[in-house]
């Protein structure tokens, strides 16, 4: 059972005359004939009783009829969702991100995306830079945000595309409330929420160098894996956090956000993904984050 030889019966089934069904179908009439005679063929039932003066459905081309209307229809539906998720307008879209991405641009670019492609699902998981880039690499997600700082990319692509400075989170009562600015020496003595080297080795290493160029250790009291733990430990009063700028967005109550100066690791947000992999709604994904957050990393995707 071709689609042809459906369209051809549901024709004839509407207009139940072989010469006007003929006429909508842009065919002479002896060939459409022909074609509704091997239909009922190779069925083994007779579709249409006819006659001189007339055509009329048989019971089994009632039943068919309905069938025929219901896959025409099903066909068509696929055709269409098809041609959407080529354009990038269906299907799915995995995204790994850290949890202080939704404090910059991704909440923005995550909220336009979803304007624009509504019918795409798009799968959320907040993950550590080092599991999103043993995801992307298995191909469990699409594409990731990470803080990249000396990380091994094997065959995917980073790009940044967001920038910003750190900041120290202070307990409103500590000393350093009324300053404007702290200089990252002026940490020394200080108790500090840090995270645990093995979160992100590279970048702890590169602190506790920063550290000792300054000329002190640091006294870290606790350690907090998530920056959200870190501001809710240093309102408590435990300490001080070095945390994103854009963290300060969240006006937690008890804790002042003062901007961090020095020679400090650079504080940069990148997107990762296979760029042997691009398919179209990541596609899409990728100009919106190109678009809000003016990077030029566009020209490069594919």
């Amino acid at each position: 059972m071709e689609t042809r030889q459906l369209r051809y019966f549901v024709t004839v089934a509407e207009e139940l005359h072989f010469g006007n069904a003929a006429k909508r179908l842009n065919l002479s009439q002896p060939p459409l004939s022909q074609q509704i005679m091997k239909f009922e063929d190779e069925l083994g039932v007779k579709l249409f009783e006819r006659n001189k003066r007339s055509v009329k459905l048989t019971a089994a081309g009632k039943s068919l009829l309905q069938d025929a209307y219901a896959i025409l229809k099903s066909i068509a539906k696929a055709k269409q969702n098809l041609q959407e998720v080529a354009l990038g307008k269906k299907g799915q879209l995995r995204l790994g991100y850290i949890g202080p991405a939704m404090d910059g641009a991704l909440a923005d670019i995550i909220r336009e995306y979803k304007a624009k492609y509504p019918d795409v699902t798009f799968i959320l998981d907040e993950m550590s830079t080092n599991l999103q880039l043993k995801e992307a690499a298995q191909g469990r997600i699409d594409v990731g945000v990470v803080r990249l700082f000396k990380h091994d990319l094997g065959d995917l692509k980073g790009k940044v595309f967001h920038k910003e400075r750190y900041a120290v989170a202070v307990p409103s009562a500590h000393k350093f409330s009324s300053k404007s600015e702290i200089d990252v020496a002026e940490l020394a003595g200080e108790p500090l929420i840090f995270q645990p080297r093995e979160s992100q080795p590279r970048l702890y290493d590169e602190w506790f160098r920063v550290f000792a160029e300054a000329g002190f250790s640091p006294r870290v009291v606790q350690e907090s894996v998530t920056k959200s733990a870190s501001l809710a430990l240093a309102a408590a009063g435990i300490g001080l956090a070095i945390v994103p700028e854009s963290l300060a967005k969240r006006r937690l109550a008890g804790v002042q956000f003062k901007p961090l100066a020095g020679n400090i690791p650079s504080l940069e947000m990148h997107i990762i993904y296979n760029s042997n992999q691009v398919f179209p709604a990541l596609e899409n994904f990728l100009k919106i984050v190109s678009e809000i957050s003016r990077c030029d990393f566009w020209d490069n995707v594919l």
